[in-house]
């Protein structure tokens, strides 16, 4: 969840620092610090709030070095205010360190600690951590800083990531992870640190990816790394192919916006990629036998949030295309509740991040009961990626925005493609059949922009929702999940209460919410379930709800019931979700902004859920 940074070099380490958490800030933005050796001596500042407001402070107070670490924070243990802020010291102010995770003994550490009558400032997990240190080293258990490190890593449990500078060696930014995210990148006479590649790729794109149970240090001129057991590691530097622009808002008002927009271009990559002349699809990387793939007569979904919900439409793709026995499940409930399963089932896990805590906790209890893990995420070099059987790149790009936009669209493009895939390792679609689809998938991107540019449309509706208190969201087959997204986006960024439903359930119970204050948003496309869509429109207008409807070019009927109206190019039912989430999106963004909310930063919120 939240964000680190780390520097060691010729710059002005406060600088550096600063700019890589601006680039982190969608990880966690309830306070900021930095640490920083400034002529020998370890100096903090930290303030709760944004990173403006360390900024802030950082001119009234700036310090002055060039070796330093810096962190922005979601709040776990502790509310979110400026003693709880990273970085935390122990006693003697002579370590400074910024944690990501949850250390899960911390209260029984803690309390050893208050016994040996150690001082703590914070209600955080956190600061446990330089008194461990400081007490190792200060009772003799621990000589060095190495022993010290790994007589922490034993002592310690739960799932994190630490950066760390010692008074006693002013040169060096120690680091260490045990299941969150965290890499270096490699400069001119330099090295960074990050929770994640958008803080280093203005500086570098030689990277290195720190593996779970690794630990070391850098300084301007040198890199070590080790493992738990102390033993040294060859170091593995790649060339990344992301640029700066690819993290920078170019224009937009905010990323989320500008996430929204780049739609069509992600899927025209995909198209160029995935699909190639013959209308063969090409999942390179792909590791499981197409034999084996064959075969499997089960498989489980399991993810969470936005991810979840492209899970419940990829179920429908299986089903309907390679006829495969789908279920579908959340991340946090998969990994206690001891599925029944059988050799032949599959999982597939969903991540945007490829560090999602409960959905990486799925996987291990797939792993635990040998069955195949198939992971959709978009980033390849995340947990999730590496500790899968198999995975598939769905090519989003770096998402920032924590409402997830293009990313949920990659998602529901690649399951498409995947359940063809498998449908021709079965046998259970025509060549011809196989065809139509993918044609009808190459027109999306166009189909994508004609939306957008009635986007202003939508922008003009917001304003009429400004003092909204609640919405429903209703779909039916395969954009009921879009309702359960819509309703989603809506009460993220909006802070308005919304209730996603089938539109079959609509009777059942959610009917009782409509007044004449209540918007009702229909996802009424042609399809071969239109008129039941109809019924529901004319269930909500006979108790005087305001109507919003998502209808196919050319509607008429639905249109004539609706106090607001946006229209889509007409498509393959199956990929309807994929255009019908587009105004969507864009509803949320408006209404988010009319009502004076950050879409980008929501409250209470982080990008990467790296915590249970």
């Amino acid at each position: 969840m939240c964000g680190l940074v780390g520097y060691a070099g010729n710059k002005n380490a406060e600088s550096v620092l600063i700019v890589g958490l601006i680039s982190l800030e969608y990880r966690g933005y309830d306070s900021a610090g930095i640490a920083v050796i400034d002529n020998g001596e370890i100096e903090i500042r930290k303030e709760k709030g944004k990173i403006k407001a360390l900024e802030r402070i950082l001119k009234e107070k700036p310090v002055y070095g060039t070796v330093g670490i810096g962190h922005t924070r979601w709040a776990t243990h502790g509310e979110p205010n400026q003693i709880n802020a990273h970085p935390h010291t122990d006693f003697r102010n002579s370590i400074a360190l910024v944690h990501n995770g949850i250390i899960e003994n911390f209260q029984t550490l803690k309390n050893e600690l208050l016994s040996k009558n150690h001082i703590f400032h914070s209600n955080t997990d956190t600061e446990v951590l330089p008194h461990l240190l400081s007490e190792f080293l200060r009772s003799g258990k621990a000589k060095t800083i190495k022993e010290a490190m790994l007589q922490l890593f034993k002592t310690i449990e739960g799932k994190w990531a630490i950066s760390l500078i010692f008074e006693s060696e002013p040169d060096k930014v120690y680091f260490a992870q045990d299941g969150a995210p965290m890499l270096i990148g490699k400069g001119h006479g330099e090295y960074f640190l990050g929770s994640d590649l958008a803080a280093l790729i203005r500086y570098t794109n030689k990277i290195c990816y720190i593996n779970r149970k690794e630990w070391g240090y850098f300084t301007k001129d040198s890199f070590a790394l080790f493992n738990f057991e102390g033993e040294e590691i060859q170091p593995n530097f790649t060339s990344q192919q992301v640029k700066w622009e690819d993290v920078d808002k170019i224009g937009y008002s905010h990323y989320m916006l500008k996430e929204i927009y780049e739609q069509p271009e992600i899927f025209k990559k995909i198209i160029q990629t995935r699909i190639k002349d013959d209308y063969s699809l090409d999942f390179s990387g792909f590791e499981i036998p197409k034999e084996q793939l064959s075969r499997v007569n089960r498989i489980i979904i399991q993810a969470a949030g936005t991810s979840l919900y492209a899970g419940m439409i990829g179920k429908l793709y299986l089903e309907h295309l390679p006829k495969t026995t789908t279920d579908t499940e959340m991340s946090s409930e998969f990994r206690y509740r001891n599925p029944v399963v059988e050799g032949d089932t599959t999982v597939i896990a969903i991540s945007q991040s490829g560090e999602t805590a409960d959905t990486l906790a799925g996987i291990h209890e797939a792993k635990a009961k040998f069955l195949k893990v198939i992971s959709f995420v978009n980033n390849v070099n995340s947990t999730i990626a590496r500790e899968s059987d198999a995975f598939i790149d769905t090519m989003a790009g770096i998402e920032i925005g924590v409402a997830s936009t293009k990313a949920f669209t990659a998602q529901l493009a690649h399951l498409f493609l995947f359940s063809i895939f498998v449908s021709t390792l079965k046998w259970t679609l025509s060549d011809e059949e196989k065809k139509v689809l993918i044609d009808e998938f190459k027109l999306l991107p166009q189909k994508m922009e004609a939306i957008l540019k009635k986007a202003p449309i939508i922008e003009d509706w917001a304003k009429n929702f400004v003092n909204t208190k609640d919405f429903v969201f209703l779909g039916r087959k395969y954009n009921h999940p879009v309702a359960l997204e819509g309703a989603l986006k809506l009460k993220e960024i909006s802070y308005i209460h919304a209730s996603g439903y089938a539109g079959g359930e609509f009777k059942h119970g959610p009917i009782a919410l409509i007044t004449n204050e209540v918007p009702v948003v229909c996802i009424a496309n042609q399809s071969d379930i239109y008129s039941k869509m109809l019924s529901n429109i004319q269930e909500i207008k006979a108790r005087r709800g305001i109507v919003i409807t998502i209808v196919t070019e050319g509607d008429t009927e639905a249109r004539a019931l609706s106090d607001y109206c946006f229209e889509i190019p007409e498509c393959h039912e199956l990929l309807s979700p994929i255009l019908t989430v587009i105004p969507l999106q864009l509803l949320a963004y408006h209404i988010a902004v009319v009502r004076g909310c950050t879409p980008d930063q929501p409250r209470n919120l982080a990008k990467s859920v790296t915590v249970e």
